[in-house]
Protein backbone atom coordinates (compact mmCIF):
# COMPACT_ATOMS: atom_id res chain seq x y z
CA UNK A 1 0.00 0.00 0.00
CA UNK A 2 1.16 3.39 -0.87
CA UNK A 3 2.33 4.98 2.94
CA UNK A 4 0.94 8.31 1.99
CA UNK A 5 2.87 10.39 4.67
CA UNK A 6 5.45 9.96 2.23
CA UNK A 7 4.24 12.72 0.31
CA UNK A 8 3.28 14.75 3.48
CA UNK A 9 5.93 17.40 5.07
CA UNK A 10 7.16 16.59 8.55
CA UNK A 11 4.70 18.26 11.62
CA UNK A 12 5.34 18.94 15.04
CA UNK A 13 5.45 15.74 17.14
CA UNK A 14 2.18 13.96 18.82
CA UNK A 15 4.82 11.89 20.55
CA UNK A 16 6.92 13.07 23.63
CA UNK A 17 10.37 14.67 22.36
CA UNK A 18 11.52 13.05 24.99
CA UNK A 19 12.17 9.92 23.05
CA UNK A 20 14.47 11.50 21.16
CA UNK A 21 17.20 11.02 24.05
CA UNK A 22 16.02 7.79 25.41
CA UNK A 23 18.50 5.91 23.54
CA UNK A 24 21.12 3.29 24.40
CA UNK A 25 24.67 4.53 23.92
CA UNK A 26 26.67 2.57 20.84
CA UNK A 27 29.63 0.59 21.29
CA UNK A 28 32.19 1.57 19.07
CA UNK A 29 32.76 -2.28 17.70
CA UNK A 30 30.55 -4.73 16.11
CA UNK A 31 29.94 -7.82 18.54
CA UNK A 32 28.98 -9.83 15.51
CA UNK A 33 31.83 -11.77 12.93
CA UNK A 34 29.32 -12.15 10.15
CA UNK A 35 25.91 -11.24 8.80
CA UNK A 36 23.11 -13.37 7.68
CA UNK A 37 24.49 -13.82 4.31
CA UNK A 38 21.53 -13.76 1.22
CA UNK A 39 22.12 -14.23 -1.92
CA UNK A 40 19.95 -14.77 -5.20
CA UNK A 41 20.58 -18.08 -6.93
CA UNK A 42 18.62 -17.88 -10.25
CA UNK A 43 15.04 -16.96 -9.19
CA UNK A 44 16.07 -18.65 -5.66
CA UNK A 45 17.45 -17.31 -2.87
CA UNK A 46 20.23 -19.08 -0.63
CA UNK A 47 20.33 -17.71 3.36
CA UNK A 48 24.03 -18.40 4.95
CA UNK A 49 24.53 -21.04 1.41
CA UNK A 50 20.96 -22.73 2.03
CA UNK A 51 17.69 -22.48 -0.17
CA UNK A 52 15.11 -20.31 1.65
CA UNK A 53 12.19 -19.14 1.22
CA UNK A 54 10.41 -16.23 2.99
CA UNK A 55 7.56 -16.51 4.69
CA UNK A 56 7.44 -12.96 5.94
CA UNK A 57 5.36 -9.94 7.14
CA UNK A 58 4.87 -6.56 6.67
CA UNK A 59 5.66 -4.26 10.45
CA UNK A 60 4.59 -1.02 10.98
CA UNK A 61 2.95 -0.69 14.37
CA UNK A 62 1.60 2.58 14.32
CA UNK A 63 -0.84 2.95 16.65
CA UNK A 64 -4.25 4.66 17.01
CA UNK A 65 -4.25 8.25 16.89
CA UNK A 66 -0.93 8.66 15.29
CA UNK A 67 0.81 8.67 11.82
CA UNK A 68 4.69 8.40 10.91
CA UNK A 69 4.75 12.03 9.95
CA UNK A 70 4.99 12.66 13.76
CA UNK A 71 8.22 11.68 15.84
CA UNK A 72 9.07 9.15 15.72
CA UNK A 73 8.24 8.98 12.20
CA UNK A 74 7.87 5.36 12.10
CA UNK A 75 10.48 4.21 13.86
CA UNK A 76 9.51 2.28 16.45
CA UNK A 77 12.37 -0.18 16.40
CA UNK A 78 14.29 1.55 19.39
CA UNK A 79 13.92 0.78 22.96
CA UNK A 80 11.96 3.46 24.23
CA UNK A 81 9.08 1.02 22.60
CA UNK A 82 10.17 -2.42 23.86
CA UNK A 83 6.53 -2.64 25.03
CA UNK A 84 5.34 -2.83 21.42
CA UNK A 85 7.98 -5.19 19.57
CA UNK A 86 8.48 -7.83 22.15
CA UNK A 87 4.74 -8.72 22.58
CA UNK A 88 4.72 -8.26 18.87
CA UNK A 89 7.98 -10.37 17.73
CA UNK A 90 6.69 -13.06 20.35
CA UNK A 91 3.50 -13.38 18.38
CA UNK A 92 5.25 -13.32 14.87
CA UNK A 93 7.65 -15.71 16.08
CA UNK A 94 4.87 -18.00 16.98
CA UNK A 95 3.16 -17.23 13.66
CA UNK A 96 6.12 -19.16 11.87
CA UNK A 97 7.24 -15.58 10.51
CA UNK A 98 10.52 -15.88 9.45
CA UNK A 99 11.15 -12.34 7.56
CA UNK A 100 9.72 -8.95 8.37
CA UNK A 101 9.84 -6.13 6.38
CA UNK A 102 10.26 -2.09 7.59
CA UNK A 103 8.32 0.44 6.49
CA UNK A 104 10.76 2.74 8.72
CA UNK A 105 14.06 3.68 9.96
CA UNK A 106 16.00 7.03 10.88
CA UNK A 107 19.55 6.51 10.58
CA UNK A 108 20.23 10.04 11.28
CA UNK A 109 18.96 9.44 14.96
CA UNK A 110 19.30 5.52 15.15
CA UNK A 111 22.00 4.77 13.10
CA UNK A 112 25.35 4.95 15.27
CA UNK A 113 28.82 3.76 14.43
CA UNK A 114 29.38 1.21 11.82
CA UNK A 115 28.97 -2.84 12.81
CA UNK A 116 27.06 -1.44 16.18
CA UNK A 117 23.52 -1.96 14.75
CA UNK A 118 23.27 1.65 16.87
CA UNK A 119 19.40 2.17 18.72
CA UNK A 120 18.23 -0.76 16.81
CA UNK A 121 20.62 -3.57 18.74
CA UNK A 122 18.26 -4.44 21.04
CA UNK A 123 15.23 -4.57 18.69
CA UNK A 124 17.21 -6.78 16.05
CA UNK A 125 18.99 -8.81 19.32
CA UNK A 126 15.31 -9.84 20.22
CA UNK A 127 14.46 -10.42 16.37
CA UNK A 128 17.61 -12.96 16.21
CA UNK A 129 16.87 -14.68 19.79
CA UNK A 130 20.44 -16.29 19.89
CA UNK A 131 19.35 -17.90 16.50
CA UNK A 132 16.86 -19.97 17.98
CA UNK A 133 13.93 -19.64 15.15
CA UNK A 134 15.30 -16.28 14.62
CA UNK A 135 12.66 -13.84 12.68
CA UNK A 136 14.78 -11.95 10.20
CA UNK A 137 14.22 -8.64 9.48
CA UNK A 138 13.95 -6.07 6.30
CA UNK A 139 15.59 -2.49 6.92
CA UNK A 140 14.00 0.58 5.37
CA UNK A 141 15.21 4.55 5.25
CA UNK A 142 12.69 6.43 3.31
CA UNK A 143 12.75 7.93 -0.32
CA UNK A 144 10.80 9.74 -2.44
CA UNK A 145 11.46 9.51 -6.47
CA UNK A 146 10.99 12.83 -7.19
CA UNK A 147 13.83 14.00 -5.25
CA UNK A 148 16.02 11.05 -6.69
CA UNK A 149 15.56 12.25 -10.02
CA UNK A 150 16.08 15.50 -9.51
CA UNK A 151 19.78 14.88 -7.75
CA UNK A 152 21.45 17.24 -5.99
CA UNK A 153 21.10 17.57 -2.23
CA UNK A 154 18.44 15.69 -1.69
CA UNK A 155 19.30 12.51 -3.40
CA UNK A 156 22.86 13.00 -1.34
CA UNK A 157 20.76 13.03 1.93
CA UNK A 158 19.37 9.35 0.64
CA UNK A 159 23.05 8.10 -0.29
CA UNK A 160 24.17 9.78 3.25
CA UNK A 161 21.29 7.74 5.02
CA UNK A 162 21.45 4.59 3.52
CA UNK A 163 25.17 4.34 3.76
CA UNK A 164 25.05 4.86 7.87
CA UNK A 165 22.15 2.15 7.70
CA UNK A 166 23.93 -0.27 5.89
CA UNK A 167 27.59 0.23 7.66
CA UNK A 168 25.35 -0.12 11.16
CA UNK A 169 23.18 -3.42 10.94
CA UNK A 170 24.76 -5.33 7.57
CA UNK A 171 26.82 -7.38 10.14
CA UNK A 172 24.14 -8.00 12.09
CA UNK A 173 22.55 -11.62 11.78
CA UNK A 174 18.93 -10.57 11.89
CA UNK A 175 19.24 -8.15 9.34
CA UNK A 176 18.14 -10.27 5.76
CA UNK A 177 18.49 -7.17 3.39
CA UNK A 178 17.42 -3.59 2.71
CA UNK A 179 14.03 -2.55 0.76
CA UNK A 180 15.46 0.89 -0.63
CA UNK A 181 11.99 2.55 -2.17
CA UNK A 182 8.37 1.25 -1.78
CA UNK A 183 6.39 2.28 -4.78
CA UNK A 184 8.22 5.50 -5.40
CA UNK A 185 8.25 5.28 -9.65
CA UNK A 186 5.17 6.12 -10.66
CA UNK A 187 6.00 9.79 -11.65
CA UNK A 188 9.47 8.98 -12.65
CA UNK A 189 9.40 5.92 -14.61
CA UNK A 190 10.38 7.20 -17.77
CA UNK A 191 13.30 9.43 -16.82
CA UNK A 192 16.49 8.42 -17.42
CA UNK A 193 18.01 10.36 -14.98
CA UNK A 194 16.18 8.61 -12.15
CA UNK A 195 17.36 5.28 -13.30
CA UNK A 196 21.10 6.97 -13.02
CA UNK A 197 20.43 8.47 -9.87
CA UNK A 198 18.57 5.23 -8.28
CA UNK A 199 21.44 3.29 -9.85
CA UNK A 200 24.20 5.22 -7.78
CA UNK A 201 22.14 4.75 -4.76
CA UNK A 202 22.02 1.23 -4.93
CA UNK A 203 25.33 1.04 -5.64
CA UNK A 204 26.05 3.35 -2.65
CA UNK A 205 24.00 0.79 -0.24
CA UNK A 206 26.42 -1.86 -1.60
CA UNK A 207 29.37 -0.17 -1.13
CA UNK A 208 28.93 0.78 2.56
CA UNK A 209 28.18 -3.23 2.85
CA UNK A 210 30.99 -4.20 1.64
CA UNK A 211 33.32 -1.82 3.08
CA UNK A 212 32.10 -4.20 6.20
CA UNK A 213 33.20 -7.12 4.57
CA UNK A 214 29.65 -8.02 3.88
CA UNK A 215 27.13 -7.84 0.45
CA UNK A 216 24.13 -6.46 1.17
CA UNK A 217 21.03 -8.26 -0.55
CA UNK A 218 18.84 -5.21 -1.96
CA UNK A 219 15.51 -4.73 -3.09
CA UNK A 220 12.52 -2.65 -3.94
CA UNK A 221 9.13 -2.56 -4.75
CA UNK A 222 7.26 -1.26 -7.17
CA UNK A 223 3.07 -0.98 -7.15
CA UNK A 224 1.52 -3.68 -9.95
CA UNK A 225 0.79 -1.53 -12.74
CA UNK A 226 1.40 -4.79 -15.39
CA UNK A 227 -0.60 -4.07 -18.62
CA UNK A 228 0.03 -6.69 -21.88
CA UNK A 229 1.59 -3.69 -24.19
CA UNK A 230 3.98 -1.76 -21.14
CA UNK A 231 4.49 -4.94 -18.22
CA UNK A 232 5.92 -3.52 -15.23
CA UNK A 233 7.36 -0.01 -16.95
CA UNK A 234 9.35 0.44 -13.74
CA UNK A 235 10.46 -2.80 -14.05
CA UNK A 236 11.58 -3.16 -17.61
CA UNK A 237 12.73 0.59 -17.85
CA UNK A 238 14.92 0.03 -14.72
CA UNK A 239 16.46 -3.18 -16.22
CA UNK A 240 17.01 -1.76 -19.84
CA UNK A 241 18.72 1.67 -18.24
CA UNK A 242 21.73 -0.78 -17.11
CA UNK A 243 21.85 1.14 -14.02
CA UNK A 244 20.81 -1.59 -11.61
CA UNK A 245 22.98 -4.31 -11.68
CA UNK A 246 23.30 -4.62 -7.72
CA UNK A 247 19.48 -4.48 -7.34
CA UNK A 248 19.45 -8.17 -5.92
CA UNK A 249 15.73 -8.45 -6.50
CA UNK A 250 12.17 -6.98 -7.45
CA UNK A 251 9.34 -6.64 -5.01
CA UNK A 252 5.28 -6.36 -6.74
CA UNK A 253 2.93 -5.03 -3.94
CA UNK A 254 -0.03 -7.32 -5.70
CA UNK A 255 -3.41 -7.35 -5.08
CA UNK A 256 -5.36 -9.47 -7.83
CA UNK A 257 -7.74 -11.45 -5.72
CA UNK A 258 -6.67 -15.22 -3.82
CA UNK A 259 -4.84 -16.67 -6.77
CA UNK A 260 -3.14 -13.52 -7.63
CA UNK A 261 -4.91 -12.93 -11.33
CA UNK A 262 -4.55 -16.68 -11.81
CA UNK A 263 -5.39 -18.36 -15.26
CA UNK A 264 -4.78 -16.17 -18.25
CA UNK A 265 -3.39 -13.29 -15.65
CA UNK A 266 -1.06 -14.47 -13.60
CA UNK A 267 1.74 -11.99 -12.19
CA UNK A 268 4.00 -15.56 -12.16
CA UNK A 269 3.92 -15.92 -15.79
CA UNK A 270 4.13 -12.83 -16.57
CA UNK A 271 7.33 -11.78 -14.66
CA UNK A 272 9.10 -14.59 -15.90
CA UNK A 273 8.14 -13.21 -19.83
CA UNK A 274 9.20 -9.96 -18.76
CA UNK A 275 12.57 -11.52 -17.31
CA UNK A 276 13.03 -13.71 -20.63
CA UNK A 277 12.29 -10.85 -22.83
CA UNK A 278 15.53 -8.89 -22.24
CA UNK A 279 18.41 -8.97 -24.53
CA UNK A 280 19.63 -10.67 -21.95
CA UNK A 281 17.41 -12.85 -19.80
CA UNK A 282 17.63 -11.22 -15.92
CA UNK A 283 17.41 -13.57 -13.41
CA UNK A 284 16.38 -11.47 -9.99
CA UNK A 285 13.79 -13.25 -8.07
CA UNK A 286 10.72 -12.04 -7.67
CA UNK A 287 9.44 -10.83 -4.04
CA UNK A 288 5.53 -10.60 -3.20
CA UNK A 289 6.11 -6.77 -1.28
CA UNK A 290 2.92 -7.19 0.00
CA UNK A 291 -0.21 -9.72 -0.55
CA UNK A 292 -3.46 -10.17 1.47
CA UNK A 293 -6.42 -9.14 2.38
CA UNK A 294 -8.21 -6.51 4.63
CA UNK A 295 -10.16 -8.25 7.34
CA UNK A 296 -13.12 -5.32 6.99
CA UNK A 297 -15.95 -5.19 5.21
CA UNK A 298 -19.41 -3.09 5.63
CA UNK A 299 -22.73 -4.53 7.14
CA UNK A 300 -25.71 -6.16 5.79
CA UNK A 301 -27.63 -3.32 3.68
CA UNK A 302 -24.53 -1.53 2.90
CA UNK A 303 -22.34 -4.78 1.32
CA UNK A 304 -22.36 -4.60 -2.36
CA UNK A 305 -22.62 -0.54 -2.72
CA UNK A 306 -19.93 1.96 -2.12
CA UNK A 307 -19.35 3.59 1.03
CA UNK A 308 -16.63 3.59 3.48
CA UNK A 309 -19.01 3.30 6.56
CA UNK A 310 -20.04 1.90 8.67
CA UNK A 311 -16.92 -0.64 9.14
CA UNK A 312 -17.35 -4.11 10.12
CA UNK A 313 -15.55 -6.76 11.19
CA UNK A 314 -15.57 -10.13 8.24
CA UNK A 315 -14.39 -12.40 11.68
CA UNK A 316 -17.40 -11.29 12.94
CA UNK A 317 -20.09 -12.46 9.89
CA UNK A 318 -21.49 -15.79 10.30
CA UNK A 319 -19.46 -18.07 7.12
CA UNK A 320 -23.78 -19.26 6.38
CA UNK A 321 -23.96 -15.50 5.65
CA UNK A 322 -21.12 -15.87 2.42
CA UNK A 323 -21.65 -16.69 -0.85
CA UNK A 324 -23.65 -16.60 -3.78
CA UNK A 325 -27.18 -16.00 -2.48
CA UNK A 326 -26.54 -14.74 1.10
CA UNK A 327 -26.17 -11.31 2.32
CA UNK A 328 -22.30 -11.60 1.93
CA UNK A 329 -22.41 -12.56 -2.01
CA UNK A 330 -18.97 -11.94 -2.81
CA UNK A 331 -16.96 -12.96 0.71
CA UNK A 332 -15.29 -15.52 1.76
CA UNK A 333 -13.38 -15.93 5.32
CA UNK A 334 -10.52 -13.88 5.79
CA UNK A 335 -8.36 -17.25 6.70
CA UNK A 336 -9.81 -19.03 3.21
CA UNK A 337 -8.30 -15.69 1.38
CA UNK A 338 -4.33 -16.21 2.72
CA UNK A 339 -5.14 -20.11 2.81
CA UNK A 340 -5.64 -19.77 -1.51
CA UNK A 341 -2.80 -17.06 -1.66
CA UNK A 342 -0.12 -19.15 0.28
CA UNK A 343 -0.81 -22.10 -2.16
CA UNK A 344 -0.75 -20.05 -5.26
CA UNK A 345 3.00 -19.00 -3.95
CA UNK A 346 3.72 -22.88 -3.01
CA UNK A 347 2.77 -23.79 -6.29
CA UNK A 348 4.96 -20.98 -7.95
CA UNK A 349 7.90 -22.25 -5.84
CA UNK A 350 7.46 -25.79 -7.33
CA UNK A 351 7.22 -25.04 -10.72
CA UNK A 352 10.52 -26.16 -11.68
CA UNK A 353 11.92 -23.44 -14.57
CA UNK A 354 8.93 -21.73 -14.25
CA UNK A 355 9.62 -20.63 -10.80
CA UNK A 356 10.40 -16.72 -10.03
CA UNK A 357 8.38 -16.35 -6.80
CA UNK A 358 10.43 -16.87 -3.52
CA UNK A 359 7.97 -16.03 -1.25
CA UNK A 360 6.92 -12.05 0.10
CA UNK A 361 5.44 -10.40 2.71
CA UNK A 362 1.58 -10.29 4.41
CA UNK A 363 -0.02 -6.77 4.14
CA UNK A 364 -0.16 -5.84 7.37
CA UNK A 365 1.03 -7.00 11.21
CA UNK A 366 -1.31 -4.52 12.49
CA UNK A 367 -4.33 -2.45 11.23
CA UNK A 368 -3.46 1.35 10.60
CA UNK A 369 -6.20 3.34 11.46
CA UNK A 370 -4.42 6.41 9.67
CA UNK A 371 -4.24 4.97 6.10
CA UNK A 372 -8.16 5.28 6.11
CA UNK A 373 -8.10 8.76 6.23
CA UNK A 374 -4.39 10.21 5.41
CA UNK A 375 -4.83 13.81 4.55
CA UNK A 376 -6.33 14.10 7.92
CA UNK A 377 -3.98 16.87 10.13
CA UNK A 378 -5.90 14.89 13.06
CA UNK A 379 -4.77 10.99 12.67
CA UNK A 380 -8.65 9.21 13.33
CA UNK A 381 -8.92 7.01 16.57
CA UNK A 382 -11.82 5.24 14.57
CA UNK A 383 -11.19 2.74 12.04
CA UNK A 384 -12.59 4.23 8.44
CA UNK A 385 -13.05 2.46 5.28
CA UNK A 386 -11.22 3.45 2.24
CA UNK A 387 -10.13 5.85 0.88
CA UNK A 388 -11.23 3.87 -1.81
CA UNK A 389 -15.59 3.81 -1.50
CA UNK A 390 -16.45 1.23 -4.35
CA UNK A 391 -17.01 -2.28 -3.92
CA UNK A 392 -14.32 -4.31 -5.36
CA UNK A 393 -16.14 -8.09 -5.10
CA UNK A 394 -14.17 -11.00 -4.92
CA UNK A 395 -10.64 -9.30 -5.31
CA UNK A 396 -10.84 -9.09 -1.34
CA UNK A 397 -12.28 -11.04 0.98
CA UNK A 398 -14.95 -8.58 2.56
CA UNK A 399 -15.08 -7.04 -0.77
CA UNK A 400 -13.03 -3.17 0.06
CA UNK A 401 -9.89 -2.33 -0.32
CA UNK A 402 -9.84 -0.68 3.00
CA UNK A 403 -6.52 0.52 4.08
CA UNK A 404 -6.66 0.75 7.64
CA UNK A 405 -8.17 -2.83 8.13
CA UNK A 406 -4.98 -5.25 6.68
CA UNK A 407 -4.01 -5.93 10.20
CA UNK A 408 -3.82 -10.06 11.25
CA UNK A 409 -3.59 -8.15 14.73
CA UNK A 410 -6.00 -5.23 16.06
CA UNK A 411 -4.24 -1.73 16.39
CA UNK A 412 -4.14 0.35 20.04
CA UNK A 413 -4.04 3.39 21.31
CA UNK A 414 -1.04 5.42 20.61
CA UNK A 415 -1.05 6.17 25.05
CA UNK A 416 -0.04 2.45 25.68
CA UNK A 417 3.23 2.35 23.87
CA UNK A 418 6.40 3.80 25.88
CA UNK A 419 8.83 2.95 28.63
CA UNK A 420 7.36 2.38 31.74
CA UNK A 421 4.09 0.69 30.22
CA UNK A 422 2.86 -3.01 30.08
CA UNK A 423 3.47 -4.77 27.06
CA UNK A 424 0.38 -3.97 24.61
CA UNK A 425 -2.19 -6.42 24.05
CA UNK A 426 -3.37 -6.87 20.24
CA UNK A 427 -6.52 -8.92 19.32
CA UNK A 428 -5.43 -11.91 17.22
CA UNK A 429 -7.48 -12.03 13.74
CA UNK A 430 -8.69 -14.92 12.36
CA UNK A 431 -6.19 -13.81 9.67
CA UNK A 432 -3.69 -14.76 12.11
CA UNK A 433 -4.54 -17.79 13.17
CA UNK A 434 -4.61 -18.43 9.37
CA UNK A 435 -0.83 -17.69 8.93
CA UNK A 436 0.00 -19.55 12.27
CA UNK A 437 -1.30 -22.25 10.50
CA UNK A 438 0.32 -22.30 7.11
CA UNK A 439 3.94 -20.93 7.84
CA UNK A 440 4.50 -23.07 10.52
CA UNK A 441 3.19 -25.98 8.18
CA UNK A 442 7.21 -25.84 6.60
CA UNK A 443 10.13 -25.53 7.79
CA UNK A 444 11.50 -22.73 9.27
CA UNK A 445 13.95 -22.02 5.89
CA UNK A 446 11.21 -23.25 4.01
CA UNK A 447 14.32 -24.59 2.16
CA UNK A 448 11.93 -27.68 0.38
CA UNK A 449 9.25 -25.98 -0.61
CA UNK A 450 11.56 -25.40 -3.49
CA UNK A 451 11.21 -28.23 -6.45
CA UNK A 452 15.10 -28.87 -6.97
CA UNK A 453 16.21 -29.77 -10.34
CA UNK A 454 16.73 -33.30 -9.06
CA UNK A 455 12.93 -33.49 -8.37
CA UNK A 456 11.68 -32.07 -10.99
CA UNK A 457 13.49 -34.53 -13.30
CA UNK A 458 12.34 -37.35 -11.16
CA UNK A 459 8.79 -36.12 -11.63
CA UNK A 460 9.32 -36.23 -15.46
CA UNK A 461 11.23 -39.38 -16.02
CA UNK A 462 7.69 -41.01 -13.77
CA UNK A 463 5.72 -39.09 -16.80
CA UNK A 464 7.80 -41.11 -19.38
CA UNK A 465 7.08 -44.04 -18.18
CA UNK A 466 3.36 -42.85 -17.65
CA UNK A 467 3.31 -42.43 -21.38
CA UNK A 468 5.36 -45.15 -22.60
CA UNK A 469 3.11 -47.34 -21.19
CA UNK A 470 0.46 -46.22 -22.40
CA UNK A 471 1.29 -46.39 -25.81
CA UNK A 472 2.29 -49.68 -25.71
CA UNK A 473 -1.21 -50.53 -24.29
CA UNK A 474 -2.27 -48.13 -27.51
CA UNK A 475 -0.24 -50.65 -29.62
CA UNK A 476 -1.98 -53.91 -28.09
CA UNK A 477 -4.98 -52.76 -28.31
CA UNK A 478 -4.60 -53.62 -32.33
CA UNK A 479 -3.43 -57.11 -31.89
CA UNK A 480 -5.90 -58.28 -28.73
CA UNK A 481 -10.06 -58.16 -28.46
CA UNK A 482 -11.31 -55.55 -26.27
CA UNK A 483 -15.19 -54.74 -25.18
CA UNK A 484 -15.75 -51.20 -26.00
CA UNK A 485 -12.27 -51.19 -27.87
CA UNK A 486 -13.01 -47.56 -29.36
CA UNK A 487 -13.88 -45.80 -26.03
CA UNK A 488 -10.47 -47.23 -24.36
CA UNK A 489 -8.64 -46.01 -27.53
CA UNK A 490 -9.94 -42.69 -26.90
CA UNK A 491 -8.98 -43.23 -23.36
CA UNK A 492 -5.89 -43.87 -24.00
CA UNK A 493 -4.99 -41.52 -26.46
CA UNK A 494 -6.59 -38.40 -24.40
CA UNK A 495 -4.25 -39.98 -21.58
CA UNK A 496 -1.53 -39.68 -23.74
CA UNK A 497 -1.90 -36.24 -24.41
CA UNK A 498 -2.43 -34.97 -20.94
CA UNK A 499 0.82 -36.38 -19.74
CA UNK A 500 2.55 -34.84 -23.12
CA UNK A 501 1.34 -31.50 -21.83
CA UNK A 502 2.49 -32.55 -18.04
CA UNK A 503 5.77 -33.19 -19.51
CA UNK A 504 6.13 -29.36 -20.25
CA UNK A 505 4.28 -28.48 -17.15
CA UNK A 506 4.76 -30.96 -14.70
CA UNK A 507 3.71 -29.59 -11.37
CA UNK A 508 0.62 -27.49 -13.10
CA UNK A 509 -1.87 -28.36 -10.72
CA UNK A 510 -4.70 -28.31 -13.06
CA UNK A 511 -3.13 -30.58 -15.50
CA UNK A 512 -2.43 -33.09 -12.93
CA UNK A 513 -5.93 -32.90 -11.55
CA UNK A 514 -6.77 -34.00 -15.31
CA UNK A 515 -4.38 -36.79 -15.37
CA UNK A 516 -6.31 -37.91 -11.73
CA UNK A 517 -9.27 -37.46 -13.44
CA UNK A 518 -8.75 -39.76 -15.99
CA UNK A 519 -6.62 -42.11 -14.05
CA UNK A 520 -10.49 -43.21 -12.37
CA UNK A 521 -11.20 -43.89 -15.78
CA UNK A 522 -11.15 -47.24 -18.36
CA UNK A 523 -13.09 -45.84 -21.43
CA UNK A 524 -14.12 -42.45 -22.63
CA UNK A 525 -17.43 -41.59 -24.68
CA UNK A 526 -16.57 -39.24 -27.81
CA UNK A 527 -18.27 -35.98 -25.89
CA UNK A 528 -15.82 -36.85 -22.74
CA UNK A 529 -12.84 -36.82 -24.81
CA UNK A 530 -13.79 -33.77 -26.23
CA UNK A 531 -14.25 -32.10 -23.42
CA UNK A 532 -11.31 -33.17 -21.85
CA UNK A 533 -9.30 -31.98 -24.63
CA UNK A 534 -11.02 -28.63 -24.84
CA UNK A 535 -10.18 -27.85 -21.05
CA UNK A 536 -6.52 -29.16 -22.09
CA UNK A 537 -5.70 -26.58 -24.85
CA UNK A 538 -7.51 -23.83 -22.53
CA UNK A 539 -5.40 -24.79 -20.09
CA UNK A 540 -2.22 -24.45 -22.22
CA UNK A 541 -3.15 -21.62 -23.65
CA UNK A 542 -3.41 -19.71 -20.16
CA UNK A 543 0.33 -21.72 -19.20
CA UNK A 544 2.32 -19.89 -22.28
CA UNK A 545 4.80 -16.99 -21.16
CA UNK A 546 2.35 -13.88 -20.98
CA UNK A 547 -0.68 -15.84 -20.37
Amino acid sequence: MIHSFLKTSVRFAKFPQTIAIILLATALTSPYATGAVVTANGFQINLNGQPFVIKGMNYSPVPIGAAPRYTPYGDFFIPYYANVWKPDVDKIREAGINVIKLYAGNPDLNAGAPGTAGNWKAFLDYCWNGGNKPVYVVMFSYTQGGVIAQGGAGLNDYIRQYDKLVKSTVKHPAVFGYMIGNEIFDSVTGNPQFWTNFGSLIDAAQAAGLSQSQNPFLMTAVNDEFTPQTSWPAIKLGEQSGKLRNLDSWGINIYRGPEFGGAGNSVFTQYLALMNSFQTPVRKPLILGEWGTPHTTRPIGIYGTEATMPVANLDDVPESQMGTGQPYFAAQPVATFLNTQWNTIKANLKAGPNQVCVGGFIFDWCDEYWKGDPDNPNPPVVQKGGPAAGFNGHAFAGGYWDEAGFGVTSAVDQSTYGQGKPNVSRRLFKGYNAVKTFYNGSSPSGSELYLTPEQFAAIQSEIKDEIHADRKDLHELREIDVPHEASVRRWLQTEIAVLEARLVFPTDEELMQLDEMLDTREALSRGGKRRVLARLHARLAELQPGG
